[in-house]
């Protein structure tokens, strides 16, 4: 399980641009043995916290934006096709019917009462 959620946190999601480890940690995931020599401490903790927000501020406002636009591009392929009914007084119109009971036996009961006169 370790593999997988280590392979999930390092991939990049469509949606936001990112790797999930990259909008939490402000910096790109390498593994333990990619490293070439021992890391040195470089901050104290105020100086790495004010660090770190500087360094996700511009990671978050984009992955906001990519969302954003993600969610407009599912809406747009979602409605692709679908055309608005105009439906104007006289015209005839099935109404749904809630009353009739759906089960094993009922399957083939017509779902709709009509033609009626809107």
């Amino acid at each position: 399980m370790p593999f997988a959620v280590y392979a999930y946190n390092t991939s990049e999601h469509s949606a936001t641009g990112y790797t999930p480890f990259e909008l939490v940690f402000g910096h790109p995931a390498s593994l333990p043995t990619a490293r070439s020599s021992e890391p040195s401490p470089q901050y104290n903790y105020d100086d790495y916290v004010s660090e770190l927000k500087g360094r996700l501020q511009t990671p978050h406002l984009v992955a906001k934006k990519n969302l954003i636009a993600s969610k407009v591009r599912s809406k747009d392929y979602y409605h692709k096709g679908t055309e608005v009914m105009k439906i104007e007084v006289g015209d005839k119109v099935l109404l749904y019917d809630k009353t009739v009971q759906r089960g094993r036996s009922q399957k083939l009961s017509s779902q709709w009462i009509g033609p009626m006169k809107w």
